[in-house]
């Protein structure tokens, strides 16, 4: 995390804690590493060394989990400046410049998603073709590599990478990216919060988000795979409860 950023340390983790302007302004002028962790993930902290680094290491951790907003604030009477994925991607897509950029490069778990994200660019009026995604391969180990994508970032050198794949693995992905590469593009990795803007997922309006439901929505569409998801999410309580500004042990 850099230094000059105003953050809160939860579970051993610096959390942005400074306006949505600010974190803006991390991916369009310093680049570097861009997460937005989710209950579910912050709820195995410990449990996969890789995603663990990637949390400790990143240049810019939002505060993406509701959940994790109200915890902290009844355990220490803090307000946190939570910034979900879906509010961050909703900004940057609106960005000026972002929206004038042609440097940029969308990581997406199926080429239907990206024909997604394509159309809803294209709608606002931003021009993207297929040379700005990359279909993502199954990713099934703990320490992620992707050579393939590795070399088309270095070939295109784009200023904006975008990482719309599972949590869990973008991080991870997102972190062995920026050890790699020998520049300092703005690697974001903001899971399925695109999809909530094309509608490939649960549409979840803006006040939705502020309100901290945007995972009931998700729920309320998918049972069967989000229930269990955030289920997992509870652990946070304990963690939180055990370990408050270290990391779990």
């Amino acid at each position: 995390m850099q230094k000059d950023l105003p953050t809160v340390r939860i579970l051993g983790i610096e959390f942005y804690n400074g306006s949505l302007e600010g974190a803006l302004e991390v991916a369009r002028v310093e680049g570097g590493l861009i997460l937005a962790p989710s209950g579910p993930g912050l709820a195995d902290l410990g449990k996969n060394p890789h995603y663990d680094a990637a949390l400790k290491e990143a240049d810019l951790n939002l505060i993406d989990s509701g959940f994790l907003a109200l915890l902290w604030n009844r355990r220490t009477g803090q307000k946190l400046q939570r910034h979900s994925g879906y509010k961050f991607i909703k900004a940057l897509t609106e960005d000026k410049d972002f929206r004038n950029s042609d440097d940029q490069l969308w990581v997406m778990p199926s080429s239907d998603e990206a024909a997604s994200v394509q159309s809803y660019l294209g709608v606002e009026e931003r021009r993207l073709d297929d040379k700005h995604f990359y279909v993502a391969p199954y990713y099934d180990k703990a320490d992620i590599k992707d050579l393939n994508l590795f070399k088309a970032i270095r070939r295109k050198k784009p200023k904006y990478i975008i990482l719309a794949i599972a949590g869990g693995k973008q991080e991870v992905l997102g972190h062995w990216l920026r050890e790699q590469l020998d520049y300092k593009p703005a690697i974001i990795c903001i899971g399925a919060a695109i999809a909530f803007l094309t509608g490939h997922q649960a549409s979840i309006p803006s006040w939705a988000d502020r309100i901290y439901i945007g995972w009931l929505l998700r729920i309320l569409k998918n049972p069967k795979v989000f229930l269990p998801r955030y289920w997992k999410a509870r652990k946070l309580k304990r963690l939180l409860s055990e370990y408050g500004t270290e990391f779990p042990a």
